[in-house]
């Protein structure tokens, strides 16, 4: 199998083909002429680069490396570190550029792209050595012998090498016939060697990090015949092998919990699967079993409408076509006519746009075509794709669960494999009715934004009970008590230090109940929460009155507006709207019960969610919640 389809080159040359091209051409020259850089430029780690006051990513402009503006209210930033963030982003996009280039040149034969390419690999491998030994907290440290985990040298840290150094290597598959083979030995040598030498000592545990280091060092080994790094990717402690049988769970499902690292878990290994079956290595039969399950497995958790769930730490509003790149990678590697190929066509000709990534955006011509469309799969025939119906499904080991029917699609997480990565928000729940988001997590902004740890890593910004007003401190698994595909009840024992949380959702084709209750003797405050989108207002014709909740930290010190619910009824019944969108939002009240209609931040946070908050002051509290269908007149 050659790395790049055999039919490149003949049908890039389709009128729709040299469009993309074209267009990849205008990203290239507005970038490549010009690029500078030196190893005197520290990087620093990209998670600064987002806005205290909405979470909002600040734009990356060629132009402005020492002001940094936010793309949703605008603020400039600038300071040394943000500095140092611009030149991470100058050096992904010099590295991603050198890789579109050597596509360009492959596709027209204009040797300045083949150039472009060369150059800015070879700065790199030249000036390699120079760079500062640091991690992304700015320790700096003398040699790879003593250093801290997590270094890198171009990158802030070791897990941004990993990905440079198979973006590298692809570039060079890409031109391997017509370079010089003294060049080549520099690059190994100067770079490769050295980048194996700062990666092998971080591969230190079970972790998506250390699944990018082993890629990275076994594509970097695979692709220029040395033994000792495919070795240590495929035969160390905790090589690629041990990594997939011990870190992904019986569901197929990567153990940290959150759907936007088990896609960059797979984006990572996808490379080393890809350069295993180029350089005919055997990547392993179980291995192999596991990482093609995970990509169907990922489509059997996606909503219907190819939006992804976003429990614990990532992004928001992800979709399966933000990850097409990984599809396609893979495709190449199984085949067309594999599962994982078939796949592919479904979400490549999936009608929702693709949603993007804020932190190591791959390339996508116009934001429609990726390079490993182009590059391994530009034969697809996508007239011939098969359907693959979606059905509820329960994923137990995983502690995750879909609900589905033709108008509903109920996500609820119940549980955790551990901390990592992990937020407080043990039984949340995300919800779609025919295709329209009623109610989603947040996911996260970048981790050292203010908010993020302020609002979004919070139990409150999630649909949950909150206890006294702090946050679920539990990170063990829940458990599933009955599941029929329509019904789920799920179990959490010591979600807080003697409190269980058992919730049970039915979902039929009118309604989706909500039965969720406590377990413990406890006093206190029990905060039942449900968050909408913010694009559906909540119309309540009670009598309402501003109302203060009294706690002052774990996120409800960021609520915006509060108003009481006065009413001795021990049923209440709400109005959500939106476009599109008409439900009847019904509470049934257990004595002594509270309820509070709050406006919430969303993700940016200057955008507001309604919120409904159910509140109890006595030991194991029940709540109930209805949302249906309102079929009566639209209310103005």
């Amino acid at each position: 199998m050659n790395y790049i389809n055999d039919k490149f080159d003949q049908l890039i040359r389709s009128e729709e083909n040299q469009k993309i091209i074209e267009a990849m051409r205008g990203d290239v020259d507005q970038f490549m002429p010009g690029f500078c850089d030196s190893a005197e430029k520290l990087s620093r780690w990209g998670h600064w680069y987002f806005c205290d006051d909405d979470g909002g990513r600040l734009i990356f402009d060629l132009n402005s490396p020492h002001e940094h503006r936010c793309e949703v209210c605008g603020k400039v930033y600038g300071d040394e570190i943000l500095d140092g963030v611009w030149t991470t982003f100058y050096r992904n996009r010099a590295v991603i550029m050198a890789l579109v280039s050597a596509v360009i040149y492959r596709a027209t034969r204009e040797r300045k792209y083949f150039d472009y390419t060369v150059k800015v690999i070879g700065f790199y491998a030249d000036y390699y050595k120079e760079f500062p030994l640091h991690n992304k907290e700015n320790d700096h440290c003398d040699s790879y012998d003593t250093m801290v985990w997590g270094c890198g040298k171009m990158m802030p840290q070791g897990l941004n090498e990993s990905i440079v150094a198979i973006r590298f290597v692809q570039a060079i598959e890409i031109l391997r016939e017509e370079l010089d083979e003294g060049w080549l030995k520099g690059v190994y040598r100067n770079l490769f060697r050295e980048v194996f030498h700062l990666l092998a000592p971080q591969v230190t545990s079970i972790h998506n990090i250390s699944c990018w280091d082993l890629s990275a060092i076994g594509v970097m080994g695979l692709a220029f015949r040395d033994q000792e790094m495919i070795d240590f990717a495929f035969n160390s402690e905790f090589n690629i092998r041990e990594q997939l049988k011990k870190g992904v769970t019986q569901d197929f499902f990567w153990y940290e919990g959150s759907i936007h690292y088990n896609f960059f878990l797979l984006e990572g290994i996808s490379y080393l699967f890809l350069f295993s079956r180029l350089y005919r290595y055997e990547f392993g039969e179980e291995s192999s079993r596991i990482f093609e399950n995970m990509f169907i497995q990922a489509y059997h958790y996606a909503f219907d409408n190819q939006y992804l769930p976003n429990p614990n730490d990532g992004w928001p509003n992800l979709n399966l076509k933000t990850f097409s790149y990984v599809y396609h990678t893979v495709a190449r590697a199984f085949g067309e006519d594999s599962p994982v190929g078939n796949l592919t066509k479904i979400i490549e000709t999936s009608r929702e746009p693709r949603t993007i990534l804020p932190l190591s955006e791959p390339y996508y011509c116009e934001n429609r075509v990726c390079l490993e469309q182009l590059l391994f799969n530009i034969d697809f025939d996508y007239a011939t794709v098969i359907p693959v119906e979606r059905t509820s499904r329960n994923f137990p080991r995983s502690n995750f669960v879909m609900l589905r029917n033709q108008n509903w699609n109920v996500f609820m997480k119940y549980g955790l494999n551990g901390r990592s990565h992990a937020h407080p928000d043990i039984m949340n729940v995300e919800i779609m009715y025919k295709g329209r988001r009623i109610t989603r997590d947040l996911s996260n902004a970048g981790y050292q934004s203010r908010l993020c740890n302020e609002w979004h890593r919070k139990t409150l910004s999630h649909n949950t009970v909150c206890y006294n007003g702090t946050d679920i401190t539990s990170v063990s698994p829940g458990e599933c008590l009955y599941y029929d595909g329509g019904r789920v009840m799920a179990l959490a024992r010591q979600v807080y230090e003697g409190i269980d949380y058992q919730r049970t959702l039915t979902v039929t084709e009118d309604q989706v109940e909500d039965d969720f209750r406590i377990k413990s003797q406890k006093e206190g405050i029990y905060d039942y929460v449900f968050h909408f989108e913010s694009d559906i207002r909540l119309i309540c014709d009670l009598v309402c009155r501003e109302a203060d909740l009294e706690f002052d930290m774990n996120g409800y010190q960021h609520i915006l507006e509060t108003r009481k619910v006065e009413t001795e009824k021990r049923q209440i019944s709400l109005k959500a709207e939106g476009d599109g969108c008409r439900l009847e939002v019904t509470a049934e009240l257990e004595e002594g019960q509270e309820v509070y209609l709050l406006k919430t931040m969303d993700n940016p946070v200057n955008r507001t969610r309604s919120t409904i908050l159910i509140r109890s002051s006595i030991p194991s509290p029940e709540y109930h919640l209805r949302i249906k269908e309102d079929k009566g007149e639209k209310t103005l």
